[in-house]
């Protein structure tokens, strides 16, 4: 007796192989993060302190967020290429959240492993902070504790830590940006989540 496919079985199976998409979105814009954020602190390095809170690497961090917001709806145009075109909005959100939340893992991995290229790279860093805090105009107290949390924070910061924050962030701009490749790229059959 021969048993045929039912076609939605086989699209019930080929969606459950979203993680190339994932793993391949979070990994293009974890790199554009990495090289974005060394090039934003490395000017901050080789600048002269402005004495304001906007500097390269305040810069640097919103263009960073705003670029890496597109993961999401870059892995829900690779799954419909390379996968199936029919794709449901939930299915979208999840494939944006997940690869938001990769681009957070492999961005860190790549910042710790800086670390090990670059030592000096965290003092740099918070030299750069305390100058720039140096030459604000505003009374000492004031500036003495920005200065005192500013160190602390980068002196506590760990790839837990980073990881724990930014998962949520990332991939809840990704989850956006998946439905909107959602309405972009896939042929949906229905609007069911």
């Amino acid at each position: 007796m021969e048993i045929m496919n039912d076609p939605q079985q086989n699209t019930e199976n080929s969606s459950d192989s979203y993680w190339p998409s994932v793993l391949l979105a979070g990994g293009i814009f974890a790199i554009i993060s990495f090289v974005l954020g060394l090039i934003f602190s490395y000017s901050q390095f080789n600048s002269e302190p402005s004495g304001t809170l906007i500097s390269p690497i305040m810069i640097g961090n919103g263009v960073v967020c705003l670029a890496t917001a597109f993961a999401g709806m870059l892995g829900v145009w690779h799954y419909t290429k390379e996968v199936t075109q029919s794709l449901k909005l939930g299915k979208g959100a999840l494939i944006g959240f997940f690869s938001g939340a990769f681009v957070i893992i492999f961005s860190t991995l790549l910042n710790e492993i800086w670390t090990y290229i670059d030592p000096s790279y965290t003092e740099k860093l918070i030299e750069s902070f305390v100058a720039n805090y140096e030459a604000m105009d505003m009374p000492e107290e004031t500036k003495n504790t920005m200065i005192d949390a500013t160190v602390e924070s980068i002196r506590d910061q760990n790839m837990l830590t980073t990881m724990l924050t930014g998962i949520p962030l990332y991939g809840l701009l990704n989850l956006i940006t998946g439905m909107i490749g959602v309405k972009l790229f896939a042929s949906r059959e229905d609007d069911e989540f």
